[in-house]
């Protein structure tokens, strides 16, 4: 073997070991399961890998403003219906649909509920904060806690139970700065959505279909990033897949969006008390449109953790 080739052979071993020790404390510093320091973060829109094969009712696709606005807890409360909401921080269509096809290998839901602002997200490369490559740079933090088990076990979403169902809640209060008519002009010209995701809401719609699973689009309420450009675009999309869709950003006499009371962050994302209102609102949509296929789930056998589920969202979301 020459010279050059001996040094070649140098730089790959080098290169390999260098990859096997990243990889290794990718591992070692990623959260091992949701109640670690930094395993919301991890486990994010992923909770549903850990429920009861064909237990969910309802899954709930979108960006932040799903883990901001839709509370399972208060579904089951108040309708006996189970969900998991599968939002994440600026999440593009491209990873929505990956999240279906990771739902429907445990779970048949009689229900797909999408929320639209994820339709104008940028399908660009983003930081994946479940992809082990990137976990040294999001929990490095995690050094300071390590313990004998990080050093060995390996991440899993499939052994702890989301007690929240994909839900943050918050109880801040923070009045949004806007007008009632955030909303801008009925008839304003609709506002393209970028082609790529809409091939990738069309591959949804259509394997929502294929699985015989009714899909509904909602706009929870949003006064930062919605207006009529945007939802007389996505009516136009709805109507021409026939799904249903709903704008909670337009008043109706049984919801109305409080600008004072119902965001944590000037009107981006909803706080608790907001999210109960959104949520009871869709549930109660989801109780008068899809009745022969929802069942009351309240006080049925095998469905007893949900009290739990109720039961720690009560206590966690007392003033």
């Amino acid at each position: 073997m020459n010279k050059r080739m001996k040094r070649l052979s140098l730089f790959l071993l080098c290169a390999v070991l260098s990859l096997g020790v990243y990889l290794y404390i990718g591992m070692v510093v990623t959260p091992k399961n949701i109640k670690d320091s930094g395993g919301q973060l991890y486990y994010r829109g992923m909770g549903f890998l850990a429920e009861p094969e064909n237990s969910l009712d309802v899954m709930v696709y979108g960006n932040s403003d799903v883990y901001s606005g839709f509370s399972p807890a208060v579904l089951f409360d108040k309708f006996g219906f189970t969900a998991y909401g599968s939002g994440r921080p600026k999440q593009n269509m491209n990873n929505v649909n990956k999240l279906l096809q990771q739902t429907l290998r445990k779970q048949q839901p009689k229900l797909a509920v999408l929320e639209t602002d994820c339709f104008y997200s940028k399908s660009g490369v983003q930081m994946d904060t479940s992809n082990i490559l990137f976990a040294p740079f999001v929990y490095h933090s995690r050094w300071k806690e390590l313990k004998t088990r990080d050093f060995h076990d390996f991440p899993s979403r499939t052994e702890t139970v989301d007690l929240n169902k994909g839900y943050i809640p918050s109880k801040i209060v923070c009045e949004a700065k806007y007008k009632k008519n955030y909303m801008g002009n009925p008839n304003a010209k609709p506002k393209a959505i970028p082609k790529e995701n809409e091939k990738h809401i069309r591959s949804f719609i259509e394997k929502c279909k294929q699985e015989n699973i009714p899909l509904l689009l909602v706009e929870l309420p949003s006064p930062s990033s919605w207006n009529y450009a945007k939802h007389n675009a996505v009516k136009e999309l709805a109507k021409q897949y026939d799904v249903e869709f709903i704008d909670m950003n337009i008043p109706t006499d049984e919801f109305c969006v409080d600008l004072k009371k119902d965001f944590r962050d000037n009107g981006n994302h909803m706080n608790t008390f907001g999210a109960a209102k959104s949520t009871e609102y869709i549930g109660q949509y989801i109780k008068d449109k899809y009745s022969h296929c929802m069942i009351d789930k309240r006080g049925k056998k095998d469905y007893e953790a949900w009290d739990d589920v109720v039961d720690y969202y009560n206590r966690h979301t007392k003033l």
